[in-house]
């Protein structure tokens, strides 16, 4: 049975997805084991993926946006030589090609993919058209297409040669990149064909490989203590932006909703010293405890507060 000091539970639990399940269904199952409503994760994994995918547990829920836009990264393999009509290996094989690329051929034509690029959804993605799903539709065989889109492609490069068929490669990218759809161009761009076999995402932002914890573990980690230890907090994906630390009266004043001047801050010439170029969105946290109060914008010379966390 799950013991009160769950029904709380404010942070991250970072999971190390396995193949063959959704991440609509490890948000459930997470929901029914802590018992929470507000729960959500951070960046969809196709079912076939494996790899880190973040939890979002009561307030952090509010976050979830931030880890939406950080830099990712994809270890994948593509298959060369035949062309599936979901661009992984779970779909039907509907073009094949008798071209195989060698190394050489492979790396000059990954300069291509490096930078900001556009690039075609898959028609097997969650993207709505009309309200409804493009894998639903794609599903019942309504023909779809859709537009290009730019996403940014920080590193790309091929880690190695499996066998004639087979070829492995490691990608940093951005929000709306589609790794199934990148395989794909990258076998067009080889005048072959290709689909991903193996997908395992490595990162997101601040949420590495070496934080998660198995799905399949949960059961026996329930009854120990040690999972609360698993749980990051709230603001560990905010690490890369500024933070303007509070006093409690302060910090009571913008939980309030109140707006602040920011020559009032105690703490505003530090920040502004290590800063000087801060963006709008901040993080503020109280100064006695460290406790995330908001996320803020400061235009004008005024804090406003965009959003409270309340825990």
């Amino acid at each position: 049975m799950i013991k009160s000091h769950f029904n709380n539970l404010n942070g991250w639990i970072i999971i190390d997805k396995q193949a063959g399940v959704t991440s609509r269904q490890i948000v459930n199952k997470m929901s029914k084991i802590f018992r929470l409503n507000k729960i959500g994760h951070g960046g969809t994994l196709d079912p076939m993926a494996s790899g880190v995918l973040p939890i979002a547990l009561g307030e952090a829920t509010k976050l979830i946006s931030f880890i939406q836009n950080k830099k990712k990264k994809y270890l994948f393999t593509i298959k060369w030589g035949e062309a599936t009509d979901t661009e992984d290996i779970e779909g039907k094989v509907i073009e094949k090609s008798d071209i195989r690329p060698n190394k050489e051929q492979i790396n000059k034509a990954l300069n291509a993919f490096i930078g900001k690029i556009n690039q075609k959804p898959p028609v097997f993605s969650a993207i709505k058209i009309n309200g409804q799903r493009s894998y639903n539709l794609a599903r019942r065989k309504i023909s779809i297409s859709h537009k290009p889109r730019q996403i940014n492609v920080h590193e790309l490069s091929l880690k190695k040669i499996i066998n004639l068929d087979f070829a492995e490669f490691e990608v940093v990218c951005g929000k709306g990149t589609y790794v199934r759809s990148l395989a794909r161009d990258i076998a067009e761009k080889l005048n072959t064909r290709g689909h991903i076999t193996n997908l395992r995402r490595q990162f997101v932002g601040n949420f590495h490989e070496k934080d998660t914890i198995f799905i399949d573990f949960f059961d026996e980690i329930l009854h120990s203590p040690s999972i609360l230890k698993k749980i990051k907090p709230i603001e560990k994906v905010l690490d890369d932006i500024p933070a303007l630390f509070l006093t409690e009266t302060e910090a009571i004043k913008l939980r309030q909703g109140q707006k602040i001047k920011l020559d009032s801050f105690k703490f505003k010439n530090n920040f502004i010293k290590e800063y000087p170029n801060y963006k709008n969105f901040e993080r503020v946290y109280t100064l006695n405890d460290d406790r995330l109060i908001a996320l803020i914008e400061i235009d004008d010379g005024v804090v406003k507060p965009k959003r409270i966390i309340n825990y």
